[in-house]
Formats: C-alpha cells, sequence, structure tokens
C-alpha cells in the first residue's frame, strides 16, 4: 500500500531536492482542505453597509494530522526509536531554514492521487506514551501547508480566467505601471491601487521581469 510521501525542495521550481524522501509511517488520519476568496469593501465611513467587490483567490490550504507509534508495534520501528527522534526528522526536513533555499524548504506531498506543492505554514505535535525514562513513544502531529505556485504556474492559472479576475502580468523592458494600467484598466490614474496591491513602495521604477498581480478594479 502506498504510503503518503513528503520531499522537500531547495527552490520553488521543485527541482533541488533537499534531504532524502519522508515517508509517513501510519496513514494520515484526516485531510482538510480550505479555501479563501479575498474581497475589497467599499464602506463610506460611518456606514454599516456597502458594497464588496470580488478581489483575489487566495491559495488553497492543506491540513494533515497523523500518528507516530515507537512501542514497537508497528512494522519497520527499530529497538531504540522515539517520538522525539521521528518529529525532529519531520521538522528538520520541512520546518529548518534551509541555508541553499534561504528559507524553509519547499514541500511536495503525495498520496495516492493526491499531489500537493505547498510550504509548510504550522506544526504541532502532541506526546503521549512515555517510558519510565520519561522518552514519548507515541506523538499525535499536525501540519498546515499552503498551496505554492511560481510565476509560470500563476501565468497557467490566470491565462485561464475571466478578464474580470486578477491576472498576472511580467513587466518587460520599457513598461511603467501607469502604461500597463491603462492598457489593462483603460486608467493610467490606477497606479496607485496596484501598487498597494502589490506591496510596492513606489510605482515609478519597476525593473524589467517583475511579476504583479492586476486585481479587478473599477475607475472612480
Amino acid at each position: 500500500m502506498q504510503k503518503l510521501k513528503l520531499i522537500a525542495y531547495t527552490d520553488n521550481g521543485f527541482r533541488q531536492q533537499h534531504g532524502f524522501p519522508l515517508d509517513l509511517q501510519l496513514d494520515p488520519e484526516q485531510l482538510r482542505f480550505g479555501s479563501n476568496v479575498h474581497y475589497l469593501e467599499d464602506r463610506q465611513l460611518g456606514s454599516t453597509g456597502g458594497d464588496i467587490r470580488f478581489e483575489r483567490y487566495g491559495p488553497t490550504t492543506l491540513d494533515l494530522s497523523f500518528t507516530i507509534d515507537c512501542t514497537g508495534v508497528v512494522e519497520g520501528t527499530e529497538r531504540g526509536d522515539n517520538a522525539y527522534g521521528k518529529v525532529r526528522e519531520i521538522a528538520d526536513l520541512l520546518y529548518v531554514y534551509n541555508s541553499d533555499g534561504h528559507s524553509p524548504s519547499y514541500v511536495k506531498l503525495s498520496y495516492g492521487e493526491l499531489l500537493f506543492k505547498g510550504r509548510l505554514r504550522k506544526m504541532e505535535t502532541r506526546y503521549a506514551l512515555f517510558t519510565s525514562q520519561g522518552v514519548p513513544l507515541r506523538a499525535s502531529v499536525q501540519l498546515s501547508f499552503e498551496r505554492y505556485m511560481n510565476g509560470e504556474e500563476e501565468r497557467k492559472r490566470f491565462g485561464r480566467q475571466s478578464p474580470d479576475m486578477s491576472r498576472l502580468i511580467t513587466v518587460r523592458e520599457g513598461e511603467t505601471l501607469a502604461g500597463l494600467c491603462h492598457r489593462i484598466y483603460g486608467d493610467s490614474l490606477l497606479v496607485r491601487q496596484v501598487a498597494r496591491f502589490n506591496d510596492l513602495d513606489g510605482f515609478r521604477r519597476i525593473p524589467a521581469g517583475a511579476e504583479l498581480l492586476f486585481p479587478p478594479l473599477e475607475k472612480d
């Protein structure tokens, strides 16, 4: 039977593998997916109501729960194994700062027909069943991931969407944010809103090759 496999990578293209793939000892107890939508509120000062406009989709999340058992009843457990050591292997692979990638690793998770690419957001562990020396033999682990897509995958995704949805644009040499706003929205005065949406300090000098998201905006 196929086990759930975790593979870590140093790069966001999922090409340079970090460490060794890790198979979970037991099948996951739960897989929970989450999706969210971001809206912009158009509300006047002092108003309790107002219109909300679609802004963008947030990344898909995956919560994974499983148990580590080092009591010896699970096949593959070796003498001397303990829950601390097994949890440390997972943390070293997914959580610890990766000096090659200058961040925690990117993760590919596969289980049956499921293939999920993302990054670890949160790791929680609860230990139980201790030896007389205080060493835990069991642990309940919950991992929370956020889906990651690189620029190429984002372009494919947004290229298939309605023109009313956010679009990912790669800035070319000589292009300005004002010019792109005029081309996309028909209004170059929306530059400040686009700059805020992309967390830009300014909008006058955008380097060629920068990738910017242009959300659905309306002229004032």
